[in-house]
């Protein structure tokens, strides 16, 4: 690479200060990155997007968050291209897309793939070309104290992304108008097919812009880190002190060709010998300076009035601390940290989070496909809200046939629907208790009634009864009174038998 072309000041820098140059390089080129981001992967979202909603599972969608280090490839190509005044267009990213996107994918999408250093060491294959060995042995350079906090910063940007992602859910459920009522947990559940879709574009729409920001920033720390190493910033000074000095140079080879013809002198002698002593002077003076040279401040940390010869034995909280607070002070402070924090702690904080959250994903998929459904064998609470109907025993008319035939003659087709539906709920809770979440919509209802019990009797009938209710409450599509009251005879000719409850 040509670092002479480079539009930011290569120098060395804390981590923090390397991440910041990569809000500043997404800042400069925020819409070409979102724009390769959209093209490379706006098909394939919409796709699995619909092929989630034919299947009603989210298992595409995963797929497609397990592929996002082949979906960062082009945007580490244009980065590490446009940072040297060279911006490829999207023309140049597809036809160039074997050769950068194929390197160490497969390992970056197997035993990899959960690395929190990811954005960090996709350029040690994409840009090094590193190949079998030569990978382990540039993860061990790189990564070399002091710490690049790449790790970290894939943390913060998992926030990031769920903060936005979570925010644009938000603002549509606000959107939402109040007819609907719809409960938060409608929102952050999966309940229906449009809400799923909903809910996976609000995080595509976060994905937008933290992917091109994490790359950004993942590559910024790779060129700090490199910059350390092998000294970019003293080539470059030093380059530059090249070029200022090569017009005085040619100026003194021609006064060198003037003085041959005459006998030296003294003065001039002495004035060259100057002029030397002067440019010396000048390197010593820069290399010497704070930014070839600087200073380091290291931080320790004692135990007061600690007296090993005294004491046989360390004590449990001495080791606990010497574990993850003394052997973490290897690495220099520098000034302008924000905070500082031993990175045994931090890992230590990352992966019992992680392992909380991969055991929570874990049982929330054993209990929806089922596997812990002999272990929970007890009563479910009724609830006596569904959909913001009251279903609650006492607030149902007696003779609900006569109820529904009044709404129908003044012509209320929601209210005679409302009540066929509380009516149906009531009944199928009360005979096929189910474990059900607050606020659980009326599809929600029908679909754990058939995972649980199947086609029992009632079911069947209740599931006309709820298309029924959406044409007409949801999309305001009202079905006919015809509808309704051979929906009523329905549901009047069913006869409840007692089953075993688990």
């Amino acid at each position: 690479m040509e670092l002479e072309k480079a539009s930011a000041r290569l120098a060395p820098r804390s981590p923090w200060q390397a991440v910041d140059l990569g809000t500043q390089m997404f800042q400069r080129w925020a819409w070409p990155t979102v724009r390769i981001w959209l093209t490379f992967t706006l098909l394939p979202f919409t796709l699995l997007l619909a092929l989630a909603s034919q299947l009603e599972s989210w298992w595409p969608l995963i797929l497609f968050w397990w592929l996002k280090p082949a979906w960062e490839r082009p945007l580490l190509a244009w980065y590490s291209h446009a940072l040297f005044a060279e911006e490829l267009s999207l023309k140049d990213l597809f036809r160039r897309w074997k050769h950068y996107a194929l390197p160490g994918l497969l390992a970056q999408l197997t035993w990899r793939r959960l690395s929190p250093s990811r954005s960090f060491n996709t350029a040690i294959w994409q840009l090094e070309g590193a190949r079998g060995d030569q990978v382990g042995q540039r993860h061990q350079v790189l990564h070399r104290s002091p710490s690049n906090r790449s790790g970290l910063l894939t943390i913060v940007m998992f926030h990031i992304e769920q903060f936005m992602g979570y925010g644009v859910l938000a603002l549509a459920y606000l959107l939402v108008p109040w007819q609907f009522n719809l409960e938060m947990s409608d929102w952050f559940m999966d309940q229906s097919v449009l809400q799923t879709a909903i809910a996976s574009s609000c995080m595509y729409l976060a994905l937008c812009i933290t992917e091109p920001l994490y790359v950004a920033c993942g590559f910024a720390l790779y060129l700090n880190k490199r910059t350390w190493l092998e000294g970019w910033d003293l080539q470059l000074g030093l380059t530059r002190i090249g070029k200022r000095r090569r017009p005085s140079g040619i100026a003194t080879a021609l006064l060198l060709m003037g003085l041959i013809s005459v006998p030296f002198s003294e003065p001039a002698h002495a004035s060259n010998t100057d002029a030397g002593l002067t440019e010396q002077e000048q390197v010593i003076e820069l290399l010497a300076g704070e930014d070839y040279m600087p200073f380091e401040t290291r931080t320790q940390r004692e135990w007061k009035d600690r007296d090993n010869d005294e004491d046989g034995g360390e004590s449990w909280w001495e080791t606990f601390w010497k574990t993850f607070f003394d052997n973490a002070d290897d690495t220099p402070d520098t000034p302008d940290k924000p905070i500082s924090l031993p990175d045994n702690l931090i890992w230590a904080v990352f992966w019992a989070l992680f392992a909380g959250i991969a055991l929570w994903l874990l049982l929330t998929v054993a209990s929806r496909m089922g596997f812990t459904r002999n272990a929970s064998r007890h009563s479910h609470a009724i609830p006596t809200h569904v959909a913001g109907l009251d279903i609650r025993h006492h607030s149902l008319p007696d003779d609900v046939g006569q109820a529904v035939d009044k709404a129908l003659e003044q012509q209320d087709i929601r209210t005679a629907l409302a009540l066929l539906l509380r009516v149906s709920l009531a009944t199928l809770l009360r005979e096929y208790p189910v474990p059900l979440a607050a606020g659980s919509t009326e599809q929600q209802c029908l679909r754990t009634l058939q995972q649980v019990h199947g086609d029992a009797a009632g079911i069947p009938v209740l599931k006309p009864v709820v298309d029924a209710w959406v044409r007409t409450a949801w999309a305001h599509r009202p079905v006919s009174a015809d509808e309704v009251r051979a929906l009523l005879t329905q549901w009047q000719a069913v006869r409840f038998v007692e089953v075993a409850h688990g």
